[in-house]
């Protein structure tokens, strides 16, 4: 088959989660044997340059610039008077529209697929150029983000503006996935949403697919060391580390004399800076920024951390920590969207206390921390297996 894949960011380097869910894609639509042509913005937040794209067989790559940065006055006019949200409307630019109906009036492809809402204001485009058929790929439901975001937000009026752009968001959503026959969200818990929103579109839960190591896994007692990774240019998990550094460090710290903190993500500002090292006595915590191979932050401890209360989708490395052997403690709404069970496979904790709780009975009981970490690779091996994910999205677009 002949494949289009649009998506609001280079999906090469496969930095976070939503750019190695696409770069998944891609590469194993290729290895099965079908040509993919995938098309990118390149965003003033997310820049790639052509020496970080792949040469993948099969696979061609086109891009536009897209300045996304955020302007307060558009951000408020489409908050108060614009139908589309400011999250959506800037995505929206004369070349990418130019470029699309180049790339659509020189090919012809079977499926067309729409990955994340960003690319959605360019259905109308797609469809007076092309008879293929479209396919949506959701990786959230985006006004769970923002409407988790409010609940957690303490500033009046940043809790207003997040509530009023989440309804705003739902709305749309709400109105764009009705526009679509074909829908694959990434999880059980965000297809249910669309479902409910759109009953008659076929869907199909396409998650993030793991290859499970086959080699042994480390073994023996590890150095008591906790690992954190995730974008610090995005709200929730900035957010997140702050809570843990500010509510569980430091007794942590205290009752583990031993304990070690590794942080680890691109793109830090000044203030989540400060509380990283206002709270690193005794240098007990690392600092890592962007580490270019995650396996080099793995290597280091034991327990891996997501302390998320906003977010949508499912955690890619909540999967890949997994796959690595290590003992993963999450929020409940970090874990969302995954078929994970409380102290078997995983840890849940949503107060300090039971966070600490959890790091320090992982850390103290030998035993337990293999349970969990046997039950994880289990559960990876029975839901999450890439190939067998990648056969059946080929079925999908099959019988679409």
């Amino acid at each position: 088959m002949k494949i289009l894949i649009l998506t609001p960011k280079p999906p090469f380097p496969a930095r976070d989660g939503s750019s190695l869910a696409t770069a998944q894609v891609i590469e194993g639509l290729a290895a099965q044997g079908h040509q993919v042509t995938v098309f990118f913005l390149n965003t003033s937040k997310h820049a790639s340059n052509p020496r970080d794209l792949p040469e993948i067989e099969g696979v061609s790559f086109f891009s536009a610039f897209c300045n996304t940065s955020v302007k307060p006055w558009p951000a408020l006019t489409s908050l108060l008077a614009g139908q589309q949200p400011y999250t959506v409307s800037r995505f929206i630019t004369a070349e990418t529209e130019k470029k699309l109906r180049d790339i659509l009036s020189g090919n012809s492809f079977d499926i067309i697929q729409v990955e994340t809402l960003m690319m959605t204001p360019y259905l109308e485009v797609i469809r007076e150029s092309s008879e293929a058929r479209i396919i949506f790929r959701p990786h959230n439901a985006e006004y769970l983000i923002w409407s988790h975001l409010a609940e957690n937000e303490k500033n009046f009026l940043k809790k207003g503006y997040f509530n009023m752009l989440a309804r705003q968001i739902s709305k749309y959503e709400r109105t764009v996935s009705r526009q679509f026959s074909h829908i694959l969200p990434i999880s059980d818990n965000d297809a249910e949403i669309f479902c409910s929103w759109n009953p008659e579109a076929r869907m199909m839960t396409l998650p993030y697919g793991i290859e499970i190591r086959t080699g042994p896994q480390r073994t023996g007692r590890r150095p008591p060391a906790v690992l954190f990774l995730g974008a610090l240019d995005w709200r929730p998990n900035v957010q997140g580390i702050e809570w843990f550094l500010k509510n569980i460090w430091p007794s942590l710290a205290q009752n583990i004399p031993s304990v070690r903190l590794y942080v680890a993500g691109r793109n830090p500002g000044a203030r989540i800076r400060e509380t990283i090292r206002s709270h690193s006595t005794g240098g007990k915590i690392t600092f890592l920024g962007e580490v270019e191979d995650p396996e080099d932050l793995y290597s280091k401890g034991t327990i891996f951390i997501v302390p998320l209360f906003a977010g949508s989708g499912i955690r890619i490395k909540i999967l890949e920590a997994m796959a690595h052997g290590l003992a993963v403690i999450s929020t409940s709404t970090g874990a969302a969207g995954l078929p994970v069970r409380d102290k078997e496979d995983i840890l849940l904790a949503d107060t300090p206390e039971d966070f600490r709780g959890s790091i320090e009975k992982l850390m103290q009981d030998e035993a337990f921390y293999t349970r969990i970490t046997e039950n994880a690779l289990h559960l990876l091996r029975e839901k999450f297996d890439r190939q067998s994910l990648l056969n059946d999205l080929e079925k999908f677009y099959l019988q679409a």
